[in-house]
């Protein structure tokens, strides 16, 4: 009988541990998921913050498909440019310029000749300038980083009645700030309807639109680099 007794106390007791055991395994699961889900959404939140520097918005719908003429460095002049020569007395310009474009020139498509296009700031950041610019028409310079690394936007052929913001005010990114200016008007400087986009470093304004050598494009941004 006592036998009988002591060989249940130990059946008793080792189901009493594995019972122990099986229990601590439950418990400790969810809790080992909860720490993977917590160190996901980290990781997530820290990818998301070390990309924000370089989040941009596009100056145009469907920017990407609109550079088709100028690209940033392509070396132009009057003989090699894709701008066809217009019929004299037509009021347009033919290439009048020569050297590496600094910028990209973003077209419209056929059906936007005669219809607004609106334009958006890339990032946020103040208005420094807001003017007529020989050579482009209505242009507007905005300062912002781009990287962390301070830089000037110039927006060129723009309808400068249209401008909704003065010199001084801050853009956000992505905000509809003005519109194209119109085809071989004074609001384009007698130039085809197009956005010349030019980012330089630095905080100092440069109105040029194009370098003399393919070296002084070091100091511009390529902005399809950050898209």
């Amino acid at each position: 009988m006592r036998y009988l007794f002591l060989v249940l106390i130990a059946i008793v007791s080792v189901s009493t541990l594995l019972g122990c055991g099986c229990e601590e395994t439950v418990k400790d699961s969810p809790k080992e998921e909860l720490a993977l889900e917590e160190s996901s959404e980290t990781q997530e939140s820290e990818s998301s913050q070390a990309d924000d520097t370089k989040q941009v918005n596009l100056p145009l719908t469907k920017a990407e498909k609109r550079i088709t003429k100028k690209p940033f460095g392509i070396y132009i002049t009057p003989s090699n440019s894709s701008i066809s020569p217009e019929p004299s007395g037509s009021g347009r310009r033919p290439e009048r310029f020569s050297g590496y474009h600094n910028g990209i020139d973003y077209e419209i498509f056929d059906s936007e000749i005669n219809t607004t296009v609106n334009v958006y700031a890339i990032r946020a950041g103040k208005i420094l300038q807001k003017k007529n610019v020989s050579g482009y028409g209505g242009v507007v310079v905005q300062e912002c980083k781009l990287d962390g690394q301070s830089v000037t936007v110039l927006y060129g052929h723009l309808k400068l009645s249209e401008v909704k913001k003065s010199v001084g005010d801050s853009l956000k990114k992505g905000e509809e700030f003005t519109v194209l200016g119109d085809a071989f008007s004074i609001e384009t400087d007698f130039e085809r309807k197009h956005l010349h986009l030019g980012i330089h470093k630095g905080s100092k304004i440069n109105l040029r639109g194009y370098v003399g050598s393919e070296s002084q494009l070091g100091d511009w941004v390529d902005f399809v680099d950050y898209y």
